[in-house]
């Protein structure tokens, strides 16, 4: 039986601050012997399911995309998100290990932090911290659990804790070699920053856009109010040096991986709401922009952070066609299942074949259910008369 992870299934989490992996990350369970890969899906070994009509399998046709997520540590990500008892850094690993138990067999993923881990001097350009790879099978989400993939992800975004400063731009420029030599069915970006972008010593900018002044801090004893302005080194001397928002560059670095097929989605937590205009020409430049006054994911809390990475799954992974490796020898005698449910064949609110007899379509509240996430296995059998609504 094919069976093609699609789920997205929520759960609520909450966890104190820890040195050691939260209580929702399960250990490491061995990967066995039950799982394989076929064109990207992962196949089920086991027999066909006896209750499920029909005895041939067909399989299906996809190339994964790539799922990177390039992820900010700066300082500010230590405070503690708005309801939880976790940093804004600690909620950003539970949202993404919710989204990648959901869809993690359905992409490759890879990821980078920055400053880099070893931050001499507070602003060192990020890097990868765990290449890119297959996720893992869809019997670890299946079991409510994260597979060793996920696992050494989670692991290695929470070697260290959060410091330094935020260099955005410098990140995404050192980042280009790696994503755009990535092969697959397309790539795509999440970026997770709580401000703005800064740490470039040769911009100069006036107070308007410079971050001490925008969010009225100090720069050693001088207050950053009007007139001073703290990223000008004739009033501050070279501790203003690199605060100024590092807005075009950015936005240029965005758009070089824009022009190279790869989209990125934006998502901005609490600490980022004064630098929303940029975050929305990010989203924009990205090709993600979402409807409405903001073109970025703006979370709040957990809930809205959650929901935000679950919803980026969805569109990146799911997909209400599915096309097939081989024609069936009688479409009258093909089924579809949802979790073990049959699917009805309806051309309206269920499946249908599409174009040619290789592609199942998806329509109205099955392709829906599908979209948000609410299935984790979708099968494929021949062998029984189709159910029809």
């Amino acid at each position: 039986m094919i069976v093609l992870g699609l789920g997205l299934g929520g759960m609520a989490l909450a966890c104190g601050q820890r040195e050691h992996a939260p209580s929702f990350v399960a250990p490491a369970e061995s990967a066995g012997s039950t799982g394989s890969s076929d064109a990207g899906l992962k196949i089920v070994d086991a027999a066909l399911d006896a209750n499920l009509c029909g005895d041939q399998e067909i399989p299906a046709i996809s190339a994964p995309p790539n799922l990177y997520f390039v992820v900010d540590r700066s300082g500010s990500m230590s405070d503690l998100l708005p309801g939880s008892a976790s940093s804004k850094y600690e909620n950003a690993r539970i949202a993404i290990s919710v989204m990648l138990r959901a869809v993690g067999h359905r992409v490759n993923y890879g990821a980078a932090v920055f400053p880099a881990f070893s931050n001499p001097n507070g602003c060192a350009t990020g890097s990868e911290v765990f290449p890119t790879e297959a996720g893992d099978p869809p019997r670890f989400a299946a079991q409510g659990q994260n597979g060793p993939v996920l696992q050494d992800l989670l692991d290695r975004l929470g070697s260290y804790a959060p410091t330094g400063g935020t260099p955005t731009a410098a990140t995404l420029k050192a980042l280009e070699p790696t994503i755009f030599g990535l092969g697959g069915k397309k790539s795509y970006l999440v970026l997770m920053t709580d401000g703005a972008p800064n740490c470039n010593v040769h911009l100069s900018c006036g107070a308007d856009q410079c971050i001490p002044n925008i969010e009225h801090e100090s720069i050693g004893a001088t207050s950053c109010t009007a007139p001073v302005n703290c990223c000008d080194a004739k009033q501050v001397g070279e501790a203003g040096i690199g605060y100024c928002v590092d807005s075009d560059a950015s936005v240029a670095a965005v758009t070089d991986f824009e022009n190279a097929g790869i989209d990125t989605y934006v998502v901005g937590m609490p600490g980022s709401e004064q630098y929303a205009a940029l975050l929305g020409r990010l989203a924009l430049a990205g090709n993600t922009a979402r409807p409405g006054n903001t073109p970025y994911y703006a979370v709040s809390d957990t809930s809205e952070l959650t929901e935000a990475l679950k919803a980026i799954g969805a569109q990146v992974a799911i997909s209400c066609t599915l096309p097939l490796a081989a024609q069936p020898d009688d479409v009258g005698f093909v089924n579809v299942y949802f979790d073990g449910q049959a699917v009805p064949f309806d051309a309206s609110d269920g499946w249908h074949w599409a174009a040619s007899e290789n592609s199942i379509q998806f329509e109205g509240a099955a392709c829906s259910t599908l979209s948000a996430g609410n299935v984790l296995n979708v099968q494929v059998l021949s062998g029984c008369k189709t159910v029809v609504r």
